[in-house]
């Protein structure tokens, strides 16, 4: 066999293995999307919204980042991040499935329903500690994830025992304190959306109720989280 003929035989099986691998390298860079897990309760699920996958704000997120993330939405209604309240997220499936989901982004929002009173007066102490453990929680992911958690957003009504006061002396501050301590950014949501309403008003962004905002207010949940994102990468 010539001897130039023999050395190229001898380098194929090289040259094909190379290949194959650029080939699987460049197919996983194409065909990998970012993965981003909403966590939150029923105004994170869409809870009263029509077409709540589209018109949610997990599912306007996905549209404002485009088709290089796969947003998937992990709210439950009832939800709280109090492992004592009435409905702990961690309880539900919806903890499982984002879990499992191995996300490389993940937005919190709980800490509408910790403040209705029989779950903040009696485990109200407890909400920086479990707000701390899920955190730390998603950040042992395979993935190893970006963390980022919202303060809920405002109430325009009392109803089911909540109260915006409430609201603010609770969650909200314990979730500013959470972030501090876990080095994790902080979405404003509750204080963008009150600025915004003080031009445009509120009642048009909400359901009747006043806690759950119906696709208009969801839509402008999602453009200051993916604003937030653009800013805090």
């Amino acid at each position: 066999m010539d001897h130039h003929k023999s050395g190229a035989w001898r380098l194929f099986p090289v040259i094909l293995i190379a290949g194959l691998l650029f080939l699987l390298t460049d197919s996983r860079a194409v065909a990998g999307k970012i993965r981003v897990a909403c966590v939150g309760d029923s105004i994170t699920y869409g809870d009263g919204v029509p077409q709540r996958h589209t018109q949610g704000w997990p599912g306007k997120l996905q549209q404002l980042l485009g088709t290089g993330y796969q947003v998937a939405n992990f709210g439950h209604s009832g939800a709280t991040m109090l492992k004592n309240g009435g409905l702990p997220y961690w309880k539900t499936a919806e903890y499982k499935a984002a879990t499992s989901f191995d996300p490389n982004i993940v937005i919190i929002m709980l800490g509408t329903n910790d403040a209705k009173p029989q779950n903040w007066s009696k485990f109200g102490s407890q909400f920086t500690a479990n707000a701390e453990e899920m955190i730390r929680h998603f950040a042992r992911l395979k993935a190893h994830p970006k963390i980022y958690i919202c303060t809920p957003p405002p109430l325009i009504h009392a109803n089911s025992g909540i109260s915006e006061a409430m609201l603010i002396r609770g969650p909200i501050p314990d979730i500013y304190t959470t972030g501090h301590a876990m080095n994790v950014p902080v979405i404003p949501v509750y204080a963008e959306l009150r600025r915004f309403f003080k031009t445009h008003g509120a009642d048009v962004y909400y359901q009747a109720d006043g806690i759950h905002p119906n696709a208009a207010g969801q839509k402008q949940i999602a453009q200051l989280i993916f604003q937030f994102l653009q800013r805090v990468p």
